[in-house]
């Protein structure tokens, strides 16, 4: 397993834009993201080991030192034309579709990065308010090699990929950033391309815990899922529901 290596990494990031830190362990990457100091427009954040990983509604994201990648890059840079968490699923399918076969790599909304129907990666994206200033925290974490907790975790072993950990985390922050200075007004298509559950039966999750069946039939604008339910079709966000039953 060749280490995280700055120079690699940065070799090819727009010149004094992100200030990198690497660590070999560490609680969280993007809690310690919400309280660093902000010496470029991005701080990029790695660790080889998270003891307190986390990812959606609070749960905890399995990060041993297995060559995986566990990154968060940081910014007070506003992007408001997309929902930042597709659109950063959309630049990690993209990078990764680089490097395995083609039309191996989805996405399960509104967060999961998906290989074979086995869940290889997730984004967080969390929100930090500091002297009245807004900083936005993207976290990625993606599984190379781990030893599966759960039936619906998988990683990218098959591909023998993880000696090119430094080139992807360099590649996906770039595109990020690029996202950043240029609007992609065709998010929308990219993501309905990776989408594993399109016009699919799901299983709507939602805050008390009762469930419903429903097809997943879109997104809108803002990222929100449009479901057709017994009572219609319905316009959901990632904060009320789960969907469950694609994996």
């Amino acid at each position: 397993m060749k280490q995280l290596n700055k120079n690699i990494i940065l070799s090819n990031i727009p010149k004094n834009r992100v200030n990198l830190d690497i660590y070999d362990e560490i609680e969280s990457t993007n809690e310690l993201s919400k309280d660093i100091a902000f010496k470029n427009e991005f701080n990029l954040i790695l660790a080889e080991k998270q003891t307190s990983g986390k990812g959606r509604h609070g749960k905890r994201w399995y990060s041993p030192k297995n060559g995986n990648i566990y990154m968060s890059l940081s910014t007070k840079k506003d992007l408001d034309y997309a929902p930042l968490s597709l659109l950063t699923g959309i630049i990690c399918a993209n990078v990764l579709s680089e490097h395995t076969k083609k039309d191996v790599i989805g996405l399960k909304w509104p967060n999961d990065i998906v290989l074979e129907n086995k869940k290889i990666g997730g984004i967080l994206i969390e929100k930090a308010v500091v002297n009245n200033e807004i900083t936005s925290v993207i976290g990625i974490g993606l599984n190379f090699h781990i030893e599966s907790k759960e039936k619906w975790w998988g990683d990218l072993s098959s591909f023998d990929i993880g000696d090119l950990r430094n080139e992807i985390i360099s590649n996906i922050t770039t595109h990020i950033i690029n996202a950043y200075d240029q609007t992609n007004d065709n998010w929308i298509n990219e993501w309905r391309k990776y989408c594993i559950h399109l016009d699919k039966e799901v299983k709507i999750i939602q805050g008390d815990n009762s469930s419903q069946d429903a097809i997943f039939k879109d997104i809108d604008n803002n990222g929100c899922a449009l479901l057709q339910t017994d009572m219609g079709l319905k316009k959901f966000n990632s904060g009320e529901v789960s969907i469950k039953g694609v994996y």
